[in-house]
């Protein structure tokens, strides 16, 4: 039987994306996850922002336990322990923490580190970790920097690329044999869907994300 971390992996690999909810009010964050899952996706980084996303957290690991919930923009040890306790599945960090990789694998928790570094790569490798953040993609470089690392010193380095990606500008990332999943909030944005607690309109959005990384995957085979 396959443990969470391997689920998610692979559920990262088969639809290249990693929905994020940025912000949302304690009504509808249970029910935007509820709309992922219907969409074909139940896997969701909430960013910490504020009490009101912790509590969302609670919330979405206490009501839809079929969600792999994660908990994003992670910085300190004592936030790590408090997300995994509420229920987070995976812990997404902006950069590299020694101290919150340590709990996270300590507490057998799935963790993102942020790596744009060589240094910061070899770091993780030292923690046996090969699937890391890379944000923001654009800024960093996006593909032509990940085509370096994964040309030269990490060939079996993955990467989750974050930042300003929208349901356009994510697919070329997605097409890179190096990136893992893109992670970005516009299955919640497009159409205004969170924003009007439309969630069949969130479902919609997602399964059309999926779907086109399946048509893009299955072009390219065709090739």
């Amino acid at each position: 039987m396959m443990d969470d971390k391997t689920n998610m992996t692979n559920l990262m690999q088969l639809t290249g994306i990693c929905p994020i909810l940025a912000m949302a009010e304690p009504d509808a964050a249970v029910p935007a996850a509820q709309a992922l899952v219907k969409g074909g996706l139940p896997m969701m980084e909430i960013l910490l922002k504020n009490e009101t996303s912790v509590q969302n957290l609670a919330k979405v690991a206490r009501e839809v336990p079929e969600m792999y919930v994660g908990a994003g923009t992670v910085l300190t040890a004592e936030q790590a322990e408090k997300v995994i306790d509420l229920g987070a599945k995976f812990v997404v960090l902006p950069g590299f923490s020694r101290s919150v990789v340590e709990v996270c694998l300590k507490r057998n928790v799935m963790v993102l580190p942020g790596c744009v570094t060589a240094t910061e790569i070899m770091m993780a490798l030292d923690y046996g970790i090969k699937v890391v953040k890379f944000f923001p993609v654009f800024q960093m470089g996006g593909t032509a920097t990940l085509a370096q690392f994964n040309g030269g010193p990490f060939p079996d380095v993955k990467f989750v690329v974050t930042g300003a990606l929208d349901s356009s500008n994510f697919l070329p990332l997605v097409e890179y044999p190096g990136t893992m999943a893109a992670g970005g909030d516009w299955m919640f944005q497009d159409h205004s869907a969170l924003k009007n607690r439309d969630y069949e309109q969130i479902a919609r959005n997602m399964r059309e994300s999926v779907c086109r990384v399946q048509d893009m995957r299955g072009a390219k085979t065709r090739r």
